[in-house]
């Protein structure tokens, strides 16, 4: 992946942290774009020290005109874009009696609207029409649980624009998949599963009887930013230890 350069939403942190180092281990340039400044930098200036030539840029996905504005950054800085990961996304352990509307818009506007706006704001800068397009759903598309309702039905709409999205830029020589974890050792899990006796019931659920890494899905990441990976499109590839089929 020498010199290629990979743009990852939510990179800041978690998976999507995890992911953008696994490209710069493999020689890539990437771009952090992420509401959360701090951290964001500190993984850009990691990168960049340790890998390759990496780039912050503050981004808020829910808006359009933030995305636009990076990626016009990004084309003047790097000249190019050859990786795309939309990644960004948040999860509130909900029921339907305590989803309020301001909640459920603010999610589906993160998760959905935000992949959206990604992939219309980056399309269009890939080399000679040639890509990878990464999206980082989610099993709850599937099962329905693992978050609210809200939850559920961004990821959901997230496959649809993945599988819409392939059959648009496939002929245009654009790879497009979809990553679909479940139970992620991350910020988020320790939210939803905080203490001890939630995760041993977690476990139960999980034929290989541990929780999955950030590094598990940055591998497969890797994978699929890959021409190893070229006629591999429009699928969505579960990574959850055996826990949904």
């Amino acid at each position: 992946m020498k010199g290629k350069v990979a743009v990852v939403t939510g990179a800041a942190k978690g998976i999507g942290k995890a992911i953008a180092r696994k490209f710069a281990e493999a020689g890539a340039h990437t771009v952090i774009l992420d509401f959360d400044q701090n951290n964001g930098e500190e993984t850009a200036a990691e990168f960049s020290r340790d890998y390759s030539e990496s780039l912050f840029i503050k981004t808020d996905v829910s808006d359009p005109e933030s995305l636009r504005k990076a990626s016009d950054q990004v084309l003047a800085y790097f000249k190019r874009v050859d990786i795309l990961v939309i990644n960004a996304g948040i999860s509130y352990l909900h029921s339907i009696d305590e989803i309020s509307i301001e909640e459920w818009q603010r999610v589906l506007r993160i998760n959905l609207d935000g992949s959206f706006y990604t992939l219309k704001a980056f399309c269009d800068h890939f080399v000679d029409n040639v890509g990878k397009v990464i999206f980082i759903t989610s099993g709850s598309a599937i099962t329905g649980t693992g978050g609210g309702m809200h939850y559920a039905s961004s990821k959901a709409g997230q496959h649809g624009l993945m599988r819409a999205a392939s059959k648009e830029f496939g002929p245009r020589g654009i790879n497009v998949n979809a990553i679909a974890p479940r139970v992620i050792q991350t910020d988020i899990l320790d939210t939803l599963y905080p203490d001890d006796a939630s995760r041993e019931e977690l476990l139960k659920k999980i034929p290989l009887r541990r929780i999955g890494q950030p590094e598990d899905i940055a591998n497969l990441a890797l994978f699929l930013a890959s021409p190893e990976s070229s006629y591999i499109h429009g699928q969505i590839m579960l990574a959850d230890g055996g826990r949904t089929y």
